[in-house]
């Protein structure tokens, strides 16, 4: 029987974790499937992920809550799951975000892609605006670091964080998330050693999630409205990126983000200017 692990790092989120776990109750049809779910409570609210985790066992799931090692961020959250989870024997690890639903196809569709002990990273899909099923993917600038989802020239493609499928054997030999990361850019340092390690990536077409984002972190692409933890930790993790794999495009990064400090400010203030200035600082002295 193959047993799908599904990782899920909560910071105050049960409420979004609980209508995750519905979705993935909703989504499981194929009795010879065994689903695991660790459920990371970086937010020091062990009782309501309690709850959630005892919902997914009343619906059949193998459920834990990990608790009382403060919040570690995103990438320690996901490798504290998939520790869990293999130990629970999941032939493949779904990164899951709290606030990411699945809303089409079937859990099946995720545990075929680690049939065969096959090293490989996989992505979900999404439904666009127009109707139109596409790849949820990223892309990267490899001289500023901005990000969105549209590919260039010059951007690294990357399996968007809110949903991340790794056969067991990837996992292994990615040596899961860098842990250096606290919040964001975890997807495209990934995706930097899959391709310097040679671990394929693949597009589970069949298997769509809707992600609505920015719950727990205040990361929305409104500049005005974005929080003072996006600002800062998005500039630090952009500078670690660079540093770690672009060394010689880190000057470069580093006067992007001061030229988006002053966006920061025009847009939201000088708090919100401070949080991009610290934040490159903080990544410069990683």
């Amino acid at each position: 029987m193959t047993t799908l692990g599904i990782a899920v790092v909560d910071y105050r989120s049960a409420a979004d974790s609980a209508g995750l776990v519905r979705s993935i109750v909703a989504h499981h049809h194929d009795p010879d499937l065994r689903v695991a779910v660790a459920l990371v409570d970086n937010g020091d609210r062990r009782a309501p992920l309690e709850e959630v985790a005892d919902l997914a066992r009343r619906h059949g799931l193998l459920a834990r809550v990990l608790h009382g090692h403060g919040n570690v961020g995103y990438a320690a959250g996901n490798n504290l799951a998939a520790r869990w989870l293999r130990d629970a024997g999941a032939d493949l690890i779904w990164v899951l975000n709290p606030d990411a639903r699945i809303t089409g196809g079937s859990l099946a569709s995720a545990a075929r892609l680690g049939a065969g002990d096959e090293c490989v990273v996989g992505a979900t899909a999404y439904r666009d605006a127009g109707g139109t099923v596409r790849p949820d993917l990223g892309a990267v600038d490899l001289w500023t670091g901005r990000s969105g989802r549209s590919p260039r020239p010059r951007a690294l493609t990357y399996v968007a964080g809110h949903s991340v499928l790794l056969t067991r054997a990837a996992f292994d030999r990615l040596g899961g998330f860098c842990e250096e990361f606290f919040l964001f850019y975890e997807e495209a340092d990934l995706a930097v050693r899959c391709a310097r390690l040679g671990v394929p990536v693949r597009v589970v077409a069949d298997l769509l999630v809707t992600h609505a984002g920015g719950g727990a972190t205040g990361a929305t692409t409104d500049l005005r409205a974005k929080s003072l933890l996006t600002w800062f930790h998005a500039s630090r993790s952009c500078v670690v990126f660079f540093r770690r794999h672009y060394r010689r495009r880190l000057p470069v990064a580093v006067a992007a983000r001061a030229l988006y400090a002053g966006r920061a400010l025009l847009a939201a203030g000088p708090a919100a200017a401070g949080a991009v200035l610290r934040g490159t600082a903080a990544g410069l002295r990683s």
